[in-house]
Order: C-alpha cells, then structure tokens, then sequence
C-alpha cells in the first residue's frame, strides 16, 4: 500500500467515494465536539476568573465628599473630572517623558463649556506633596494651572469658588493676550 498522499487519497476514492465522505464527516464532527470543548472551557476559565474581580467605587469617601464640594463651587458651564490621566492632559514628543505620563494622574480637572482645561485641582496632605511636584512641573510647563490643597477638609465652598473663578479669568486673560 502506498503511504504517500496521492496514494492515501486513490484509497479513500476507491468504492465511489463513501469512505471519502465517512472521513470528511467525521473530520467535521470531531471539529464540531472541540469547537464545543474550548467554548465550554471558555466559559468556566471566565467563570474562574471573575470571582477575582469587581466593581468599586470610582472615588472613595473623602474624594467623594470633595469632589461634591468642588462640583457645587464650579460656575454653570464648567464640568469637574475625577482622576484624569495626565496622558489625558499634556502630551509630549521627547520619549523620555512619555513612561511617566502613562502612570500618572490627577485627582481632578475643571474644565470650561468647550472642555478646554481650566485648571487641576490636587488634594495631597504633606507626605503626599514631594510626589506631586514633579506632576506639577509638568503641568505648569505646558500651560496648566493647578490648584493645590493640603488639607481638603478644612476647605469652604466659598474658597474654592473664588480659586476657580481666579483661574477662569486667568484663563480668559491669557486668551485675550494670545490673540493680540
């Protein structure tokens, strides 16, 4: 018997071709049952997989109550952000500068009607404040105010309405002097 291709083929042809036929249908059949195999372990490995996760809570409870003091400091028009990417904010072409913006964000961002940047506001207590002045370096040099907050509890509303107002016209200044 011939053990080439051709000769394995000139054998499933010989008697009109049923053996051909049995061995395409049990080749479809046996594709059918893996097919239906993998989608089954598919299934469970998900099933698996999705007692590690869950849902949380964007912020948490003193982020939260802040941002609802800051959101109700905000003029009409203006909308507040919670954790934006600093890739979200600024953008580089130096490669250097690139890996830090991945990583990087922050705490929240007013924003005007046309969702041009306002300003960033950051809420850090001390030990927190030596890692964010790099973030705030890079903010500044691309042209993005930053509010910062040490203690954001002992924070009025009135306070940061005015803060947010400052920069809003800081804003429309520097947009009446780039025109000119």
């Amino acid at each position: 018997m011939d053990d080439t291709l051709f000769g394995l083929l000139q054998g499933a042809l010989q008697g009109n071709g049923t053996r051909l036929i049995a061995v395409i249908i049990g080749a479809l059949i046996g594709g059918y049952v893996a097919l239906c195999v993998l989608a089954w372990l598919s299934d469970k490995q998900q099933d698996f997989i999705s007692r590690f996760y869950r849902p949380k809570k964007v912020l948490d409870a003193d982020e939260e109550s802040f941002f609802k003091k800051l959101r109700a400091a905000t003029p009409a028009g203006c909308f507040v952000f919670p954790h934006v990417s600093m890739r979200a904010l600024i953008e580089t072409n130096h490669w250097d500068f690139r890996a830090p913006l991945n990583l990087k964000r922050v705490d929240f961002v007013i924003c005007d009607e046309k969702l041009d940047i306002v300003c960033v506001v950051e809420t850090a207590g001390e030990n927190q404040k030596k890692r964010h002045l790099r973030r705030e370096k890079m903010l500044m040099k691309a042209g993005v105010s930053v509010l910062r907050y040490t203690n954001p509890d002992d924070v009025g509303q009135d306070r940061l309405a005015a803060d947010i107002a400052a920069k809003i016209e800081e804003k429309k200044a520097q947009f009446v002097f780039d025109e000119a």
